[in-house]
């Protein structure tokens, strides 16, 4: 049974990383769509010559 206990072990390690590459995906995703709704007004001010 030890063997079987390893790999319950190694599940619950596999979802918990998994867990965090979710997680990890939905705050790329957030900070893509923030980064794009301030690219216009960077690149505004960029044209205007105040950065």
């Amino acid at each position: 049974m030890n063997s079987y206990n390893e790999q319950r072990r190694i599940v619950a390690y596999l979802d918990s990383v998994q867990a965090r590459l979710a997680s990890l995906r939905e705050l790329q995703s957030a900070t893509g769509e923030e980064l794009s709704a301030l690219l216009p007004s960077v690149l505004d001010k960029a044209f205007k010559g105040e950065l």
